[in-house]
């Protein structure tokens, strides 16, 4: 019953993200047909994700209220039309357009659908339903890089995006068939509520990990198509997507993070540990062999993402108040981080080789490990 109420839901979701990640493992395809540079070639990227950082900002003062499944249905259209004109764009400024807009459709599509579940779905249930929708969200990015690799090898990159506005115009058709409705629970970031949460220096230092560790890691999922191209030229697109086969990991370890929390002995103690892995996986990324790569991405997106879920996990223990704006502050944050780190340090790869690379991003790990070491809460983490 819980999977029937939520099932599209969580098909949206899939839809959405496999949307933003797409491009993704055919950026070297993309900067080849354009004459792009590795860096202008990775912008594709840094256009979807910049809006991103920006929305849950702004997008509580423009969105309170509204229904979530009008949102649904105006921002998916878009979305979908915004696809397909990807598919279709004859010149780089218009890739770059499209994609700048779609990174303006999705955090309204994500506010409507976690505004749906929190509307729908009873409390007994819900967290087992926000389960569902982060693994859907990490299913999605997946499928994404799976999907346009494997189309492009076969029949060609504009076929994904085509097959992508597909989806979502299906997506779109059922959620007009959907009666319940909601109000969209968004809740505004007003500079006055932002100030206390900051003052708090545990959750200041929360912000600072969430930011470094997706910097470091949007930067090698970005940059490493172009990576596995300078080792092997040869290797197709498909062959690239399945390196994010690691991604996976996200789904694991999301899930059992309060186990391997406990495991270790406190938030502390594991965010530490999940970080020295993370570090470790982007040292080992620096072994010319696609085969060592692709068994690092799995260490690699493990330990990032188990990071993130104890982070975000004990940034809302620690704000008692305000845990909203809280939230809408740490997306904005790690989103930022994203955006800067999928473009930023392609410029040092461009300049200096991938070694220079790797190792600059191992050292905004290391500093994610000196701020978590700083964090004041004790061993047992007991909050």
């Amino acid at each position: 019953m819980l999977l029937r109420r939520t099932f599209f839901v969580l098909i949206t979701a899939v839809c959405v993200y496999a949307s933003v990640y797409a491009p993704q493992p055919i950026l070297p395809l993309l900067a080849g047909e354009y004459g792009l540079t590795t860096s202008g070639g990775a912008f594709l990227m840094t256009a979807v994700l910049l809006p991103l950082s920006f929305a849950p900002l702004f997008y509580g003062l423009l969105l309170e209220s509204q229904s979530a499944k009008r949102m649904l249905l105006i921002a998916i259209g878009i979305l979908a039309l915004l696809q397909a004109a990807f598919g279709a764009a004859e010149s780089y400024g218009l890739l770059i357009a499209a994609r700048l807009f779609q990174g303006v459709c999705v955090p309204a599509i994500l506010a409507a659908l976690t505004s749906y579940l929190a509307y729908t779905v009873d409390r007994e249930h819900i967290q087992r339903a926000m389960t569902w929708y982060v693994a859907a969200n990490i299913l999605g990015g997946f499928l994404g890089r799976i999907l346009s690799g494997w189309v492009a090898t076969n029949a060609g990159w504009r076929l994904t995006f085509y097959l992508l506005a597909l989806a979502l115009a299906v997506c779109f058709a059922a959620i007009t068939r959907i009666k319940a409705d909601s109000r969209l629970s968004v809740s505004p970031v007003r500079p006055s509520a932002v100030m206390p949460i900051l003052r708090n220096g545990d959750i200041a230092r929360l912000y600072a990990v969430a930011f470094t560790i997706f910097f470091a890691f949007m930067a090698l999922l970005t940059y490493l198509p172009f990576r596995l191209r300078e080792i092997d030229p040869s290797c197709t697109s498909f062959m690239i997507s399945v390196m994010y086969s690691g991604y996976l990991m996200g789904m694991v370890v999301s899930a059992s993070a309060t186990r391997i929390t406990r495991f270790f002995g406190g938030e502390k103690r594991a965010m530490t540990t999940g970080l020295a892995l993370f570090a470790a996986a982007m040292l080992l990324v620096n072994v010319p062999s696609s085969a060592g790569i692709f068994a690092s991405m799995f260490v690699l997106c493990g330990g990032m993402f188990f990071v993130h879920a104890v982070a975000m996990g004990t940034m809302n223990k620690l704000a008692e108040e305000n845990r909203a704006v809280a939230n809408g502050l740490y997306i904005s944050i790690y989103y930022a981080g994203a955006a800067l780190g999928s473009y930023v340090p392609g410029l040092l790869y461009q300049g200096a080789g991938w070694g220079a690379f790797t190792l600059t991003l191992t050292a905004f790990i290391g500093g994610a490990i000196v701020l978590t070491r700083g964090l004041r809460f004790g061993p047992a983490d007991k909050m």
